[in-house]
């Protein structure tokens, strides 16, 4: 099975994906709708949490993002992770980290840099959905955090966030994007 890069200079190239219910990689209605809300990722530092496939970090170079640090727990998905950079020969702009994203720190990542775009789309068919919100203070000034949830599911902090006026929600089906956008 293949995944189909949806735009910018890769675009209608595939990428691997494994024939397994345990990676559901990110719909491609969703991906675009992602990157039309964002205008624009040139340059971005991206944080691909949860990586899975690799795809959505695939997507944001494929737009002109610098670099991405994909984090995959699994070693099965960290290889097809680095298969499909080097399919594409964007390896080189490619840090992956086989670690459980939810006990990295900040120091591990980002010593002086912080990130633009950080993506977390977490196995939630596998567990509780997890309050990602420590990750939003790893952006830069500008930068935006975007995590998939489960629309029928949402996490109680995501709707508490919301309310706040912090977290914008666009729901695309049995997934929903959970938007932050970190001011100065």
């Amino acid at each position: 099975m293949s995944i189909r890069i949806t735009g910018g200079n890769f675009r209608g190239r595939n990428v691997p994906s494994p024939d397994t219910s345990k990676t559901r990689p990110t719909a491609s209605r969703t991906r675009e709708a992602l990157f039309n809300i964002l205008q624009g990722v040139e340059n971005y530092r991206v944080l691909d949490l949860f990586a899975g496939t690799g795809v959505m970090g695939i997507e944001a170079l494929s737009r002109g993002a610098a670099s991405v640090t994909a984090v995959e727990m699994a070693k099965v998905q960290s290889r097809l992770v680095l298969q499909a950079y080097k399919s594409l020969s964007l390896e080189s702009r490619l840090n992956l980290l086989e670690k459980n994203a939810l006990t990295l720190s900040k120091e591990e990542l980002c010593k002086e840099e912080g990130f633009d775009l950080i993506y977390a789309d977490p196995p939630f068919k596998d567990m509780d959905y997890p309050d990602l919100r420590n990750f939003w203070e790893w952006l830069n000034p500008g930068g935006v955090a975007v995590f998939e949830a489960p629309t029928k599911r949402l996490p109680d902090w995501a709707k508490e966030a919301q309310d706040c006026d912090l977290l914008q929600i666009r729901k695309y089906g049995e997934s929903s994007l959970l938007i932050y956008r970190r001011h100065c």
